[in-house]
């Protein structure tokens, strides 16, 4: 059975997995109707459709590289430009059929880890080629020379990284200023974002209405290298995951709370890989909309207002896909008094929003924009609300609306719809 990470980047690494696909065009093309699976690679969709915008592509070009058919070197602009198309949103591992035979009996429902060819983890490890050949689209470069300057992919000033948390009329606890077992991890995106520094704020509204004792890190806040780790730089995810490791021990925490489900991702499946101290269980890694499900069930917070809305909630790739946590964004939706409907494409079936492996900063030349299509899609619902648990999505689909020519529906994210049911006006 593969595991989504493993230690090195390297097309040896997955040589066997390159062979074992069959190359039978399931990434490509499917129809299910007993899950409605109708769409399995969304940036094929929506582009030209060739081969090397699909799984089955990419495994085409990696296996001639092993081979030495190819040069990794002298692969052409538009490989580059497809390569980094991909939102690694796993929709085709998620379909692929080389499935470990003791899970047969579970289909179409395995689980993600369930299915045999690591697609996710070739596209990565070609990445990983073409950034140390040093041909990666300028953007994509961009991005990863911020990280490395400046400790976040938009090259803001670190002592910024906390001034979203001065709007708020109460004080924050730094992990700095008092000893904490929880601690809240913003992360880059929510940090510097003003759509997502929004959400960040309901949720420490939330979390300080529930009387909860958390903190943050602050301006010391490091980034989690999960971005690097996609785009192809090994080598920087490394050494920011041994920097978040010596302060998340200098500081003894216990629960690590994630805003954004690509640091979720990377604490809980690559960090374990690639640093043997984190696989002891030292610290709890929770996404918050976990953590806020259980503190509804706990009865630390409590409704003071029902939301006569209704609501199409957008299961994010890293958060459903990757890590099964599908129920609780849910659950925290319907106590709020909401009525939830889904669109076609949920749960594993869900369409990405496409910003995730990088496509929030790089737009490829054939211009997919998914985000246009899964707006669109939410429309079709006739929601007034589109709820997001990840700041990538809420980013997306915030644009995508205003590429639809008319639409009154809008974007929240799920703490945000909460913090309105709890009675507090978001700041």
């Amino acid at each position: 059975m593969t595991t989504r990470s493993r230690r090195g980047r390297s097309l040896e690494n997955y040589k066997h997995e390159i062979y074992l696909c069959s190359r039978c065009g399931y990434c490509r093309d499917m129809v299910r109707a007993r899950d409605a699976t109708d769409v399995v690679c969304p940036i094929r969709e929506n582009t030209g459709g060739f081969d090397s915008f699909t799984a089955r592509g990419r495994n085409i070009i990696a296996r001639g590289i092993l081979e030495g058919k190819l040069d990794a070197g002298k692969v052409s602009p538009e490989f580059v430009d497809m390569l980094f198309a991909c939102t690694l949103c796993g929709s085709c591992q998620e379909h692929c059929l080389s499935i470990s035979p003791d899970t047969w009996e579970l289909f179409p429902n395995n689980k993600f880890t369930d299915h045999k060819v690591d697609v996710l983890g070739i596209a990565e490890s070609l990445r990983s080629l073409i950034v140390e050949k040093g041909n990666p689209p300028e953007a994509i470069k961009q991005v990863l020379k911020n990280i490395q300057l400046h400790g976040n992919p938009e090259g803001q000033p670190r002592n910024k990284r906390e001034e979203f948390l001065k709007e708020l009329d109460f004080p924050v606890k730094r992990a700095k200023q008092e000893k904490c077992d929880t601690l809240l991890y913003i992360g880059s995106t929510a940090s510097y974002n003003q759509r997502n520094q929004k959400s960040a704020r309901a949720l420490v509204q939330v979390l300080h209405a529930s009387s909860m004792d958390f903190c943050v890190l602050g301006n010391e806040e490091e980034d989690s290298g999960a971005d690097a780790l996609r785009l192809g730089e090994e080598g920087l995810f490394e050494e920011l995951a041994q920097r978040n490791l010596r302060l998340f021990k200098k500081y003894g925490f216990k629960s690590i709370v994630c805003v954004s489900p690509h640091d979720y991702d990377a604490f809980v499946n690559d960090y374990p890989v690639y640093l043997e101290e984190w696989s002891k269980p030292e610290f709890k890694i929770l996404h918050y909309t976990e953590l806020l499900a259980r503190l509804i069930r706990n009865g630390n917070l409590k409704m003071h207002k029902k939301l006569k809305k209704t609501v199409v909630y957008q299961d994010p790739c890293y958060l459903g896909r990757m890590n099964n946590i599908y129920d609780e964004p849910r659950e925290i939706i319907r106590v709020t008094g909401a009525k939830l409907v889904e669109m076609r494409s949920s749960r594993h079936n869900s369409y990405c929003c496409g910003g995730g492996g990088g496509g929030v900063w790089y737009e490829p030349v054939h211009k997919p924009r998914l985000q246009i299509q899964r707006a669109r899609q939410a429309c079709d619902t006739k929601a007034d609300i589109i709820v997001a648990a990840c700041p990538l999505c809420e980013q997306m689909l915030e644009e995508g609306l205003t590429g639809l020519e008319k639409s009154d529906i809008k974007v929240m994210n799920v703490a945000e719809i909460l913090l309105e049911a709890v009675g507090k006006a978001v700041q």
